[in-house]
């Protein structure tokens, strides 16, 4: 059986460590977490591939040596960063697989963004058109950030909920696959790719992000697989959620709390980086107090404490909006 725990900067998967915090800044750390991480799913559906975990750390091993380079001087990639309008954190990480693929010695970017529309009607949009120089080929690449909270069977995919209940694991899956990744398999998408000088060879589906489980199961990380569902990767990142009455009794010692509003929701922010951290009562007043709102994404600052990656939610989450 598969042991996963996740452990400060890194990952522990089947007792090996792996360290991301041989980065100092947190941008270029975000880029190697964007991708070394493991995927949420992995495998191959309608002809589309779903890289595996070998797949992304063969790519991280390939890019290391370039990433520290970037290190020494993130300028380029802060600047591309900050030119972003939209500051969602989905563009944030396709933004950040741009960079790299504009930088990998395997890849050419041809297209990115491409809004398919005949006729009037928009049909799509496809991420990334890339030429793959080891093989000659053109790809269709989807790239996607997701973070769910897992309740009641956690088995089960539609149990996997967006913390503003706008979004689920399953739908957002059902979406990649039969909608976004096969569009170009589309006569029509085909042949108005072909007028622009472009015939798809193969595409791939990139999804990444955290799972949260409830609190319940903080005992059981050394095999969490047994309660993911069948379709997840067996490798992945992930945390926990919890409510307000559950918090006051959670982790031991005393940690630190950093509320996750504009940053840290890919790679953890190293400590001396932190704008501004809450001891347990401060976390829970700025709560109370209406300061900060509920789902609230936190990172914890506790030596000694392995779940360093919190939702808390309100009491009657999931059935209402906090």
């Amino acid at each position: 059986m598969l042991c996963l725990s996740r452990t400060g900067s890194g990952y522990r998967i089947n007792g090996r460590f792996i360290f991301l915090t041989d980065f100092k800044h947190l941008s270029v750390r975000d880029l190697a977490w964007a991708i070394r991480s493991p995927p949420l799913i992995a495998g191959v559906s309608h002809h589309c591939a779903w890289p595996d975990y070998h797949w992304y750390r063969r790519m991280y091993e390939d890019a290391r040596s370039w990433l520290l380079t970037v290190d020494a001087d993130p300028s380029e990639l802060d600047e591309l960063l900050d030119a972003q309008k939209d500051r969602r954190l989905g563009k944030y990480f396709e933004t950040l697989w741009y960079f790299w693929l504009s930088h990998s010695p395997d890849y050419e970017v041809v297209e990115k963004n491409v809004q398919i529309i005949i006729e009037g009607e928009t049909l799509g949009e496809i991420d990334f058109i890339l030429f793959d120089k080891t093989t000659n080929k053109t790809l269709h690449w989807e790239v996607a950030v997701k973070f769910y909270l897992g309740v009641d069977d956690t088995r089960v995919m539609h149990n996997w909920h967006g913390p503003n209940l706008r979004d689920r694991l399953d739908i957002k899956v059902a979406h990649l696959m039969q909608r976004q990744s096969v569009i170009g398999e589309d006569q029509r998408v085909a042949h108005w790719l072909k007028q622009r000088g472009i015939h798809i060879d193969q595409c791939a589906v990139i999804l990444k992000g955290r799972l949260y489980f409830p609190w319940s199961l903080a005992r059981c990380g050394d095999v969490i697989d047994t309660v993911l569902p069948s379709e997840c990767a067996r490798e992945l990142s992930y945390g926990y959620w919890l409510k307000q009455s559950e918090f006051d009794q959670a982790f031991d010692g005393k940690p630190q709390f950093e509320p996750l509003i504009n940053k840290g929701w890919l790679e953890r922010i190293p400590t001396e980086m932190a704008n501004k951290s809450y001891s347990k009562m401060d976390r829970c007043k700025t709560v109370s107090n209406k300061i900060m709102r509920l789902p609230l994404h936190v990172q914890v600052y506790n030596p000694c404490c392995t779940k360093d990656r919190v939702f808390l939610v309100d009491e009657n989450w999931p059935l209402k909006n906090s």
